[in-house]
């Protein structure tokens, strides 16, 4: 999700949604829900991501999910870390 990566109009328009302040407090919300084993593993960080995308009304492809939640899963934080959670969109933009 970092600017580093490149990929599908879906996944750049997620990362734009991630990144825009009139979309952060619904995505912070989302992301607050979650524990830190929620986004210890691809497999489970993905469901994540399925939220996040559901909330912003993107649908991205397997290929996209997967991609978002292992850059989910390297940025190590903890979600129910307020400070984190803004590490998280700091790092989006």
């Amino acid at each position: 999700m970092g600017k580093e990566q490149s990929g599908s109009a879906s996944l750049r328009a997620f990362r734009r949604k991630m990144a825009n302040p009139v979309h952060w407090r619904r995505a912070n919300q989302v992301v607050g829900k979650y524990t830190r084993q929620d986004v210890a593993t691809v497999e489970s960080a993905t469901r994540v991501i399925d939220d996040l995308s559901t909330s912003f009304g993107i649908e991205l492809t397997p290929s996209d999910k997967r991609k978002a939640a292992q850059w989910l899963v390297q940025q190590g934080i903890d979600p129910q870390r307020r400070k984190d959670r803004l590490l998280l969109w700091k790092k989006t933009k």
